[in-house]
Parts: structure tokens; C-alpha cells; sequence
């Protein structure tokens, strides 16, 4: 019964530390995951990306192997 709602503040504690990290509005992105839980995590994943892919350039180098 505890358990769900604690994944949920555990989500949003978690989500709330890895904005402030990335430079993004933490306090949004905590809200977000106290409403919509674990599901925001992909959408976080892929805005973070999106910020990092804007900030670098289109011309910028990923991947060297």
C-alpha cells in the first residue's frame, strides 16, 4: 500500500537531482514526476538529449570509437 506512493517521491527526488545536474528546471520536472511517476522517465531522458544536442550544435561529434 506504502509502496507505490513512495516510488513515486523517489522518482521525483531522483528526477528533481538529475535536472539540477543537467541545468534544466528542476522544480518543473519534480512536479511532473510527482504526477505521472516512473512514466516520466523516458520523456526525461529524451529532453535531456534534446537540450545537450541544442547546446552542442548539429555539427557537433557523439561518438568516437
Amino acid at each position: 500500500m506504502l509502496v507505490l506512493p513512495l516510488v513515486w517521491l523517489l522518482t521525483a527526488v531522483g528526477v528533481y537531482i538529475a535536472a539540477l545536474r543537467s541545468g534544466m528546471t528542476a522544480l518543473r520536472w519534480a512536479v511532473a514526476a510527482l504526477i505521472s511517476g516512473p512514466l516520466l522517465l523516458p520523456l526525461f531522458t529524451s529532453h535531456k538529449r534534446l537540450l545537450l544536442r541544442k547546446v552542442q550544435g548539429g555539427n557537433a561529434v557523439w561518438f568516437r570509437p
